[in-house]
């Protein structure tokens, strides 16, 4: 029998050391709560039509808030105006890393320290910057700001391109703070108390967005015209049986409970080029390998394709 005294301090030694991990991958307040960190803006009169240099939209493949920026970029047909770069994850360093060398940069660290821009907490993706000669200016990291710049740019391409448009701000910000960072209210959780808060406030909006669904009867969350809502929601929710249900405990509701939204998912997932930005083999790999604090054997749990679960809605 383990002696009970070894059992007890082994357990505080490893909340310790889970603590000190934790602090390094998701930030919390006092009370336990996951607190994400505000990033780069620029001036909201910023017009990127009249910008000289070459525009870049820096991205990761197992990012939701880079996916967000990805689908405005797809949808919109930009590849002509904005080219991508893909950045990989070093989940031995916990950072983001270039393929090639760019501006004479291998890590996204080494971009923002040539860009003159203080690191406040570590270097994050999306980022929309511009090369005027040998110049880096970062033009922003926060995804909110990037896909209103990349919405805003005056295609030249022959595909008809959708329109999104603007919607209701404070449904906006229930997306944003309920879902898309209450997934990882949940997953980052320091306690009971933090963990059944975001949970409820999480499913609460998702029958927020289930009802809007039902009154506006179009395809989209406010009805026939496709939103900044919905582009806000989708890289959380095609994430969910693949991520965040499993290692987010998000498991108040299954979100099969949630018809309308079930499908809406699929209507946007058969958006044209929509399914380009998908990689659930790098979301899994990245999330189960890369989240160390929440998955300390690294397993990979053996789970469907993206496809066939959309096959099954269908």
């Amino acid at each position: 029998m383990q002696n009970k005294y070894l059992v007890k301090a082994s357990k505080k030694l490893w909340f310790w050391f889970w603590t000190q991990l934790m602090n390094g991958f998701a930030p919390s307040d006092l009370h336990g709560n996951y607190k994400r960190r505000t990033g780069i803006t620029i001036d909201s009169k910023y017009d990127i039509n009249n910008e000289n240099g070459q525009i870049y939209l820096l991205v990761g493949n197992s990012c939701p808030w880079c996916q967000r920026t990805l689908l405005v970029h797809e949808i919109k047909h930009l590849s002509k105006k904005v080219k991508i770069i893909f950045l990989k994850a070093d989940v031995e360093h916990g950072e983001w890393i270039f393929n090639t060398k760019i501006q004479g940069c291998i890590r996204l660290s080494d971009l923002y320290k040539k860009a003159n821009k203080k690191i406040i907490f570590r270097a994050t993706l999306p980022i929309l910057i511009s090369f005027v000669r040998n110049e880096v200016n970062i033009l922003s990291n926060e995804s909110s700001q990037i896909i209103k710049i990349l919405n805003s740019i005056e295609s030249e391409s022959k595909y008809q391109a959708l329109n999104i448009k603007n919607c209701n701000q404070k449904f906006l910000d229930l997306i944003h703070n309920s879902i898309n960072d209450g997934v990882y209210r949940c997953g980052f959780a320091r306690n009971q108390s933090a963990y059944e808060k975001a949970s409820k406030n999480l499913f609460a909006a998702l029958n927020e967005v289930e009802n809007s669904l039902k009154k506006n009867k179009g395809d989209w969350i406010f009805g026939e015209e496709l939103t900044y809502a919905d582009i806000y929601l989708f890289p959380t929710l095609i994430r969910w049986e693949l991520i965040y249900s499993k290692l987010f405990k998000c498991t108040e509701q299954e979100l099969s409970n949630f018809e309308k939204i079930i499908e809406w998912r699929l209507k946007f997932f058969k958006l044209s080029n929509v399914d380009n930005t998908c990689y659930d083999n790098e979301w899994k790999k990245d999330y189960y390998k890369a989240l160390f604090p929440l998955n300390p054997n690294q397993l990979i749990p053996v789970l469907p394709s993206l496809k066939e679960i959309m096959r099954l809605e269908s």
